[in-house]
């Protein structure tokens, strides 16, 4: 009895310390990618910049999984628009998400819960840049969506796929290959036992 006694407090002990390490991973991923937001670059004529904002939100997926990966990138999008400064030039507000940038930004949410779900059907190691390949099509496929249905006067006519998705592809790909590097590490480490 005192035997089963002690071995589920240590599942306890071990599931609250697994809730605490993605806790504190989540919030780092969070304030990470807001930095990483305001790392950007202006293609000239484009109102969307170039960021590492999406490095973040990949990894929020990559590292997480699907739930805690769709629950962070969810709370980061969620702080912007109550007014925490978190998007590209500490932009925030719901006006701001219902710009031209909108449906960059629900992607951000698709691509961590798309990405969670691949790595955990098991492409990982040398096959763990699909999840963040597939994630980052995601986003464009939101964005174009977005630009579709609402008017911005931007992209121009005919130029959907020149002006919101070719300027972005060599960075993101450069992301995702960054991103897999990195989650492949974490599950090589310590960590990988608390995600």
């Amino acid at each position: 009895m005192i035997s089963q006694t002690n071995s589920k407090n240590q599942k306890n002990l071990v599931f609250d310390e697994k809730i605490l390490v993605k806790l504190f991973i989540s919030l780092s991923l969070i304030i990470f990618t807001s930095i990483f937001a305001q790392i950007k670059y202006f293609l000239p004529d484009n109102p969307v910049p170039i960021t590492l904002q999406t490095f973040g939100v990949l990894l929020m997926g990559g590292i997480l999984g699907p739930r805690w990966g769709l629950g962070t990138s969810s709370a980061y999008i969620l702080l912007g628009i109550i007014g925490v400064p978190v998007f590209q030039g500490a932009n925030s507000g719901f006006d701001y998400v219902l710009g031209v940038t909108g449906g960059y930004i629900v992607g951000f949410i698709l691509a961590s819960f798309t990405v969670g779900i691949l790595i955990n059907k098991g492409l990982t190691n040398l096959t763990s840049i699909w999840p963040y390949i597939i994630g980052t099509m995601t986003i464009y496929f939101s964005a174009i969506i977005w630009l579709s249905v609402f008017d911005f006067t931007w992209p121009d006519d005919g130029k959907m796929l020149s002006q919101a998705v070719y300027p972005f592809l060599i960075g993101d790909f450069i992301k995702a290959i960054f991103a897999s590097i990195i989650t492949t590490l974490i599950f090589k480490s310590a960590l990988k036992k608390f995600i």
